[in-house]
């Protein structure tokens, strides 16, 4: 739910009528297929969410990390 609300083909964050940059997070496939940019963004520089607006703790930054280290594992 972390990127979903702006994510998605109707975005429920009022800022967001269209999914930003057309990145698209709702299904397991869409998200495996973004992991590098789900990692890049969120662990690494940190720039998702925006201003931090889903209040995603270090821990769960930690756990997304983990599962793209792991090869982003369906299951």
């Amino acid at each position: 739910d972390r990127c979903v609300s702006c994510h998605a083909q109707k975005p429920r964050h009022d800022g967001f009528a269209v999914a930003p940059k057309g990145l698209l997070l709702e299904t397991p496939a869409q998200i495996i297929a973004n992991a590098h940019k789900i990692n890049e963004q969120t662990v690494v520089t940190r720039a998702m969410p925006i201003g931090n607006l889903t209040q995603m703790t270090d821990a769960e930054r930690a756990t997304l990390a983990a599962w793209i280290a792991a090869g982003a594992p369906a299951n």
